[in-house]
């Protein structure tokens, strides 16, 4: 079973993106799951007619039990149709109330659910996405880094400082649990925000820290569309530019073998460097 972390700044796109890359491998006859690592619900909205129940949420009303759980209980599948078997389930770890405790916590519970019910082997799940919540600071939300669930990571990122000082952050989980965990970076997946200089940036940030450029996605109102609707674009728009990108996207990622222990900046040495290419 093959397991792929997401990783970006909040509001960069992760969730669309990981949607994409569950339908791309549903479409190729797999069993994913995807699991949305944060205190919402929403990583799947793409996928789901309705928002489904947290795994916290429903721990909470088990008072944390798991004896009276089943795989439904905390797994919802995707309506989507698709050939050769695939199929496409979904969960989301939730969190706190605001203010009360700690996101990566929810986390925490989610993926420790997932393991005492064995949701893989009952599910014959082929592909987990994490689609996880951007920083990696908090011991939660480097949980699939730091345990060694997720062999390969991505994080979607723009010319944004902020972006790709969150790409730093997890080359560094990724380079501090290498022995213990094994996990690389497979690359990073650039959502295009109309920075300055942005895509030379880029590419040449990938090259600085060792990695590449998986895929680049430009400003598009298909994309917002669809999302609006509550669909991704190979269902709102199957015939567009915009679906023949994302699935070039998935396929790029499904045969990606190039995985990296990426080099890391200092916040101070990353600032120095981005300002001239906005300047």
């Amino acid at each position: 079973m093959r397991q792929i972390a997401l990783y970006g700044k909040g509001g960069i796109g992760k969730s669309t993106v990981a949607s994409h890359l569950s339908y791309s491998f549903a479409e190729k006859g797999m069993k994913v799951l995807q699991m949305g690592c944060s205190p919402k619900n929403d990583s799947t909205y793409l996928l789901l007619p309705d928002f489904p129940p947290t795994i916290l949420d429903v721990l909470r009303k088990n008072d944390f039990m798991y004896d009276d759980l089943s795989p439904e209980d905390i797994i919802a599948t995707s309506p989507l149709q698709f050939e050769n078997g695939g199929k496409i389930y979904c969960a989301e770890s939730g969190g706190p109330e605001p203010g009360v405790g700690c996101g990566g916590k929810g986390v925490v519970e989610a993926i420790d659910t997932i393991k005492k019910l064995s949701i893989f082997k009952a599910l014959d799940i082929d592909i987990v996405i994490y689609d996880i919540l951007g920083d990696v600071v908090c011991g939660g939300f480097s949980l699939p880094i730091r345990q060694g669930f997720a062999q390969e990571t991505y994080v979607v990122t723009s010319g944004e400082f902020e972006a790709l000082y969150q790409v730093s952050n997890v080359s560094k989980a990724i380079k501090r649990f290498e022995t213990r965990a094994g996990s690389k970076l497979g690359g990073l997946i650039v959502n295009l925000r109309r920075v300055k200089n942005e895509l030379q940036m880029v590419t040449d940030f990938a090259a600085k820290i060792g990695t590449r450029i998986v895929g680049v996605i430009p400003y598009s109102q298909t994309v917002k569309q669809c999302g609006g609707d509550g669909e991704t674009v190979f269902q709102c728009a199957p015939n567009s530019p915009e679906a023949n990108l994302y699935r070039e996207i998935g396929q790029k990622v499904f045969h990606n073998k190039n995985l990296v222990i990426p080099n890391t900046l200092e916040f101070e040495e990353l600032y120095d460097w981005w300002l001239p290419y906005i300047n």
